[in-house]
């Protein structure tokens, strides 16, 4: 079964921020996602900067998680909501994906709204 495109930008961006966050390799599986995406006649530009921008602050907060050994619950509590806050608008994104290019599938989950993030 072939990726979807909404899973290939999704990893695409996320092994991106592997890249530039780590010190661990991951040029092979970058460059595979890449060369997955330029089959795609479309631009998809807007996508892979949407899909960036959410997933790099996903990044940032659970690393915020993982560095608050010494927090108060609350604070871990506040920002694993965030973290799930997040992860509605980043399944918002793999939706719209999934819509237009008519392949793949919606992830449901209990409670899902599609939230209009400042966009039309």
């Amino acid at each position: 079964m072939k990726m979807p495109i909404s899973e290939i930008i999704d990893r695409y961006t996320i092994t991106k921020l592997k890249f530039e966050k780590t010190d661990e390799n991951v040029k092979k599986e970058l460059l595979a996602y890449k060369k997955e995406l330029e089959q795609y006649k479309t631009n998809l530009d807007k996508y892979i900067k949407l899909m960036y921008d959410i997933n790099s602050k996903i990044w940032d907060t659970e690393s915020d998680i993982r560095k608050g050994t010494d927090m108060p619950l609350e604070e871990i509590g506040r920002l694993a909501l965030k973290v799930r806050d997040l992860n509605c608008e980043r399944n918002a994104i793999k939706a719209e994906i999934v819509d237009m290019f008519s392949e793949g599938f919606k992830e449901i989950k209990i409670n899902y709204k599609k939230v209009n993030y400042g966009r039309s």
